[in-house]
C-alpha cells in the first residue's frame, strides 16, 4: 500500500508508541491522540482510525458510533482494540459499526496486515460509492462489470446471469457480453440455446485476442436478443488451461469492446474465481431459503471478508426454489447480517419452461412478477436504479455483512 494516514485514538502512551512504531516501519502516517474531541475534528484528514481506549464520557463505542452517524466521515474503515478477549466487547465494537476488531495482544504482523487488508477494501469499493450532492441527493454510479457467483450449486447462478444479461442488452444492443466462468461445467450456452463452435477455452490460446477487443468478439457467440456469449469450455480438460491472468486479461479487454459484462462465475472457488471477484465491480449473491445454503453463503462470507475481495460489491439475491417457506425473508437477512436486493419468486412451471425452450423469461415471459424482478436487479447491479434521498442518520443501520442484529 502507499503511504497512507492512519489517526490513531489511544489514551494508553505504551499502548500508543506501539502501535505508532509498527504502522510507522510499514510505511504509514500515524497521528495519535489521546483526546477524544481532538480525534473527532480530525478524521477528515485520515484514510482510516484506530480506536483503542478513551478517557472522558464516551467509551471507545460510543465513539464509533458516533463516526458512523456523521454523514461526512462514515465511510471511513473504523479498526477498534478491545481492551480484552472477551467476546462480548468485539461484538459491541461490530454492532457500533467497527470494520475490524482486535485484542489488546495484538502481534505486529497481524497489526499490519490487518491495516494493509482493510485500507485495500476500503479503497477497492471507493469508486463504487454514491456520488452525494450537496442537497441531499445519492446519484449512483453506473458499474460496467457484474458477477455472478454462489458457494453451492443448484441456486440459480446461471439462470439470473443470463436473464441479468437479457435483461441489461436490451437498451444496448450488442453491447453487452455474458461470459460463462463456471469452467468445469458451465450452462450458459444451453439455456440460450446456443450451440458454441468456439469457446473461452479456445479464446486464452489466441494471446492476441485477449488483448484485440475486435479479434476477442470473434470468440463470441450471438444471441437473438443481441447479447455476445462466450462460451464455458467444453470440459474440465479444457477448463485447466485458463488461468487466473487470462481471467484478469479477459475482462479488461472486453471491457474495451463493450458496455457492459455480466459474468457467471459458477459455484467453484479458486484464484480465478477469486481473480473475476477482484475485476467484478459489483457480485450478486443467489442464495436459497435452506440451512445449509445459508451455512456454505456464511462460510464464503467469512473467507472473502478476510480477502476482501467483495465486501460492499456484494448483492444478496433470494431465490424461492421451494413451494413452501422455509425461512423466511426476514430470517435470511438476519442470518446474513445484511438486506437481500431482490426476492426472485417461486414458480417452477415457469423456470422449467424456459430452461426447456431456451428462451429466457426476461424473453419469454416479460410481464411475469419474476421477469420484472430480473430487469429490477440488472438496474441494482449495474447501478442505474436512479437517485435517492441520503437518510437520516437516526435510520442507518450500522456495521456490515458481518453484522449480528439484536
Amino acid at each position: 500500500m502507499p503511504a497512507s494516514t492512519i489517526l490513531l485514538l489511544e489514551s494508553d502512551a505504551e499502548v500508543a508508541a506501539s502501535i505508532a512504531r509498527i504502522l510507522t516501519d510499514a510505511g504509514y502516517t500515524v497521528t495519535p491522540t489521546t483526546e477524544t474531541a481532538d480525534a473527532l475534528a480530525r478524521l477528515p484528514e485520515h484514510q482510516l482510525v484506530i480506536l483503542g481506549t478513551t478517557t472522558g464520557p464516551k467509551s471507545p463505542v460510543d465513539v464509533c458510533r458516533e463516526i458512523r452517524a456523521a454523514t461526512t466521515v462514515s465511510a471511513l474503515p473504523v479498526m477498534c482494540i478491545s481492551a480484552s478477549e472477551d467476546v462480548e466487547e468485539r461484538i459491541a465494537f461490530l454492532e457500533a459499526g467497527a470494520d475490524d476488531v482486535v485484542g489488546r495482544s495484538f502481534d505486529a504482523r497481524e497489526l499490519e496486515a490487518r491495516v494493509e487488508a482493510l485500507l485495500l477494501r476500503f479503497q477497492r469499493s471507493r469508486d463504487l460509492a454514491p456520488l452525494v450532492t450537496s442537497d441531499g441527493i445519492t446519484m449512483h454510479r453506473a458499474r460496467r462489470t457484474i458477477a455472478v457467483y454462489s458457494p453451492k450449486g443448484g441456486v440459480g447462478t446461471t439462470t439470473i446471469a443470463a436473464n441479468v444479461g437479457i435483461a441489461a442488452v436490451a437498451k444496448r444492443p450488442d453491447k453487452v457480453v455474458l461470459v460463462d466462468l463456471a469452467l468445469q461445467f458451465g450452462g450458459i450456452a444451453t439455456l440460450l440455446n446456443l450451440d458454441p463452435k468456439q469457446t473461452l477455452a479456445d479464446a486464452v490460446r489466441d494471446e492476441l485476442s485477449l488483448r484485440e477487443p475486435e479479434l476477442l468478439r470473434t470468440y463470441s457467440m450471438r444471441h437473438d436478443s443481441g447479447l455476445h456469449v462466450i462460451a464455458a469450455p467444453a470440459g474440465p480438460e479444457a477448463a485447466e488451461g485458463v488461468t487466473p491472468a487470462h481471467v484478469t486479461q479477459l475482462l479488461r479487454t472486453l471491457l474495451d469492446g463493450y458496455d457492459m459484462v455480466v459474468i457467471d462465475a459458477g459455484s467453484t472457488l479458486d484464484e480465478r474465481t477469486l481473480a473475476v471477484f477482484e475485476a467484478a465491480e459489483a457480485v450478486i449473491l443467489p442464495i436459497t431459503p435452506e440451512i445449509a445454503a445459508l451455512k456454505s453463503m456464511h462460510a464464503l462470507l467469512e473467507y472473502l471478508g478476510e480477502s476482501g475481495s467483495v465486501g460492499s460489491k456484494a448483492r444478496f439475491v433470494l431465490n424461492n426454489l421451494f413451494a413452501r417457506d422455509i425461512l423466511k425473508l426476514r430470517d435470511v437477512e438476519s442470518f446474513l447480517g445484511s438486506k437481500v436486493a431482490i426476492e426472485l419468486p417461486y414458480d417452477a412451471f415457469l423456470y422449467l419452461k424456459a430452461a426447456n425452450e431456451g428462451i429466457p423469461i426476461v424473453t419469454s415471459s416479460p410481464k411475469s412478477v419474476a421477469a420484472e424482478r430480473f430487469v429490477r436487479l440488472s438496474q441494482i447491479a449495474f447501478g442505474e436504479q436512479g437517485s435517492t434521498p441520503i437518510p437520516d442518520g437516526n435510520d442507518k443501520k450500522s456495521g456490515g455483512l458481518f453484522r449480528r442484529r439484536k
